[in-house]
């Protein structure tokens, strides 16, 4: 890749307490193989040390700190670094993630031979704790480019930290992190997909995403409540932008799904208060209904919702015992 291709690229790194973790982030963009980047680091007021720990990496000239005065919340954060972005491209990291050696290079190279506004990546879990790998460029990696299309894309994982993106489609289209929102990631997804058809995917894990106890999804608290709405609000982007029955299908599965999520996910002295607000959510949502074919265990879960929350909950905490007994048999029996 010749000087007079090399547009500048924008990684955005929104930091709140990850003491523990922003060293190893911020060292693996660094050390990418493709230089021209600017680091936009945006501090969301953290109570730990990760700000102090911020100024070691001052030292190299293409990060920049950008303080919130007070805490926002990752879509803030993200939305900050939007604002503040100049690159051609931008992409997301979480700051307690690690990306491969390669990564930006891969994605600027896809977006510009297959003239796409996104490239989606692949992502690697790992456990927290767990030693991680991050590799320099491999020559026999593949990185064709699949056109995505339109059904594809929404089905495709959600996360904006999957997603290489033309910074001009992003302005252009005024796409925003919704502020105060947990699972903040799925509208700015969908409406992505809305906003472009020029979106392709290649074929490798660069992304290397930590799994920690204590994260959204992991924790079980009252904060698996905002995907009732967000499904909401993917649902008004949705009736914004498509009439397609196939998209409507594949919204229509995640928002069953989602209920079936938090449902038997949720910890049990959340479980009354999440019943109430899956039998509104199952409301606001009929008219996707008819588009969805659930599967036997969540149309079992549907009809317990039928019931007074008196009734509803303490059948949905019996159906959840059994889930977990079953997966403790199934979990002995492969020992």
């Amino acid at each position: 890749m010749n000087t007079i291709k090399e547009p500048l690229v924008s990684v955005i790194v929104p930091v709140y307490n990850v003491e523990t973790y922003i060293d190893d982030c911020l060292n693996s963009i660094k050390q990418q193989t493709y230089k021209n980047l600017e680091i936009i680091v945006v501090e969301d007021c953290s109570t730990d040390n990760s700000r102090q720990l911020l100024d070691s990496h001052l030292i190299d000239e293409r990060i920049r700190v950008i303080q919130h005065s007070e805490n926002g919340g990752l879509s803030a954060a993200r939305n900050t670094g939007i604002a503040a972005a100049t690159g051609e491209y931008m992409m997301f990291v979480d700051s307690d993630d690690i990306i491969d050696l390669n990564l930006v290079k891969a994605g600027l190279t896809s977006a510009l031979s297959c003239d796409a506004d996104v490239v989606l990546f692949k992502s690697k879990p790992f456990q927290d704790g767990q030693p991680v790998q991050i590799v320099p460029e491999i020559e026999s990696r593949s990185n064709h480019c699949k056109p995505m299309t339109e059904v594809d894309y929404f089905k495709y994982p959600h996360f904006a930290w999957l997603k290489f993106m033309r910074t001009e489609l992003v302005r252009n289209k005024r796409l925003k992190f919704p502020v105060g929102q947990y699972y903040e990631d799925w509208p700015f997804h969908w409406e992505t997909g809305f906003a472009t058809s020029k979106i392709v995917e290649i074929d490798d894990g660069y992304y290397h995403y930590r799994q920690r106890g204590d994260s959204i999804t992991g924790s079980g608290d009252r904060k698996l409540l905002h995907i009732f709405s967000s499904h909401g609000l993917v649902a008004n982007i949705t009736e914004q932008y498509s009439t397609s029955l196939p998209v409507k299908i594949v919204l229509a599965n995640k928002i069953h799904s989602g209920i079936w999520f938090v449902l038997t996910t949720i910890d049990s002295q959340y479980l009354e208060e999440a019943v109430i607000k899956a039998k509104q959510h199952t409301e606001n949502m009929s008219k996707y209904r008819a588009y969805s074919s659930p599967s036997p265990k969540i149309r079992l879960l549907l009809l317990s919702l039928r019931l007074h929350v008196r009734i509803a909950a303490p059948v949905i905490e019996a159906m959840r015992k059994s889930l977990n007994q079953i997966s403790s048999a199934r979990r002995q029996a492969r020992r």
